[in-house]
């Protein structure tokens, strides 16, 4: 099994307007704190509707055409599950919380650094309990 490791995002004020992180080329990536407060309440929407700990995070990546999307699969310990398409298209959106009763979430973000931050910010909640 292989592990990813990566510097945790420092919330800050981000110079990027149209993405979810800033990379600098040196140090650690940063997240506004728009964009911090968002993941927390995906956290809850994905902690909510699974009702147990996290068990797993599947990523299956696809391309249609000329589009690039991974589609998540988070698992809960007693088999409840999250579907989440995340689109790579250049700008950044979000499910809104009234979306959480689909059976599949949607959501943009600006490019592929994003979508890997994105993975593995994601993988931080196995183990996870609901709050």
């Amino acid at each position: 099994m292989m592990t990813l490791k990566y510097p945790e995002p420092i919330t800050g004020i981000s110079t990027a307007v149209d993405t979810l992180f800033s990379l600098p080329p040196q140090g650690p990536a940063v997240i506004s704190c728009h964009w911090r407060r968002q993941l927390e309440v995906m956290r809850g929407m994905i902690l909510k509707r699974l009702r147990t700990p996290v068990a797993s995070v599947v990523c299956h990546p696809h391309r249609v055409g000329r589009s690039n999307s991974v589609a998540v699969h988070i698992e809960g310990a007693a088999g409840n599950c999250v579907d989440i398409l995340v689109t790579v298209s250049g700008k950044v959106s979000w499910p809104a919380p009234e979306e959480s009763q689909l059976p599949r979430w949607y959501m943009c973000v600006a490019d592929a650094a994003d979508l890997i931050y994105l993975m593995l910010w994601l993988n931080t909640l196995v183990g996870r309990k609901t709050s």
